[in-house]
């Protein structure tokens, strides 16, 4: 059982515009004594985010350092090239997701004029799980007959197949289904839905009838998995972020919103990359470090508001104690500084 994120609810904080967190990011280490700051960011490389990344170098008085590939994805080795730069460091990392939301993905206007996922990398990512899991929730049918809920489970769902490198979702049967089948389906087999289901769905079950009808939100995460052949030696960007977030696919797939929960826990899964890194390998002697994680969101190419969702502070290079910051704790936190304001304009930190 792998080890589960935060709650959705959780990680909803109200979005702050770039500048107003920056200042306060930049309030906090300059109470903190931060010195010869080195900003460092990772994100995905898509044209949305530079203006992001160039504030967060003027805010610091220093050019950002890049931590990131496309998708968000860590490479925490230009840490350890990053630590011959700078004094202390203040990280700025996670995943990005468009304003617009439909059908559960995020968009964003180009500026060719098209509207396209953004992220597009987590969106290729989630595109082959969530149709499987659409089609099975549609495909799996419940009813209810002389007043037991029965539910027809179709023939592909119930014959073990080879693991390949295309997505196949299993269903576990056990957990769907009670006793042994009733009889034949147009599709499948019959059989009565479990009484854990019948029992803790009550509200959900009410709105079937008595013909036939889409199992849809009642094919929770609990009831299915998904199987694929991954090369978890890849070092291929999809292939990385595929395999880091494999495990948690149900859980995404079954989100209202699958797309934004997707870069939720990716930024999630990055967060503890880099944070791991800090205290096992980073050479940074005496650094102060403070790393803050969160979701982008993208209004329009120009403009991003940020959600705080993690936090991490090294004081001196003390590793063992080190302290995390949960998503209400950064928040706070962040809440409670000033907003800081640079003494020269972004044109002349540009030397114009």
């Amino acid at each position: 059982m792998p080890i589960a994120p935060p709650p959705e609810s959780f990680l909803d904080q109200t979005p702050m515009d770039l500048m107003e967190l920056y200042g306060r990011m930049r309030s906090l280490t300059d109470q903190a004594g931060f010195e010869g700051i080195l900003p460092a960011i990772w994100q995905c490389s898509d044209e949305s985010q530079s203006i992001k990344k160039a504030l967060f170098g003027y805010i610091n008085n220093c050019p950002t350092f890049n931590l990131g590939r496309v998708g968000a994805l860590l490479d925490p080795s230009r840490l350890a090239t990053a630590a011959h730069h700078g004094k202390d460091f203040v990280i700025l990392g996670g995943s990005h997701i468009g304003a617009e939301e439909s059908a559960g993905i995020g968009y964003i206007e180009r500026v060719h004029g098209q509207h396209a996922p953004c992220c597009g990398m987590l969106a290729r990512v989630l595109d082959e799980y969530l149709r499987a899991y659409r089609r099975a929730a549609q495909l799996i049918k419940i009813f209810r007959e002389n007043n037991v809920t029965k539910v027809e489970v179709p023939y592909k769902y119930l014959f073990e197949k080879p693991t390949t490198e295309a997505v196949r979702i299993q269903i576990k049967l056990e957990d769907l289904v009670e006793g042994e089948a009733l009889g034949e389906g147009t599709l499948g087999k019959i059989y009565r839905l479990h009484s854990n289901i019948v029992n803790n769905q009550a509200k959900l079950l009410t709105a079937k009838k008595d013909n036939p009808q889409p199992i849809e939100k009642l094919l929770t995460p609990e009831l299915f998995s998904f199987k694929k052949k991954l090369n978890h030696d890849s070092h291929e960007p999809k292939t990385m972020i595929e395999v880091s977030v494999f495990d948690f696919m149900p859980e995404i797939v079954a989100s209202a919103f699958p797309h934004r929960r997707l870069c939720n826990i990716n930024t999630w899964r990055q967060f503890h990359r880099i944070a791991s890194f800090i205290t096992d390998d980073f050479d940074g002697s005496d650094s102060n470090i403070f790393v803050l994680a969160g979701l982008t969101i993208d209004h329009t190419l120009r403009h991003n508001t940020f959600i705080p969702q993690f936090g991490f502070w090294m004081k001196h290079g003390q590793a063992l104690e080190a302290r995390y910051f949960g998503p209400s704790e950064i928040y706070n936190l962040l809440a409670e500084q000033e907003i800081y304001r640079p003494p020269i304009t972004f044109l002349e930190y540009a030397g114009l």
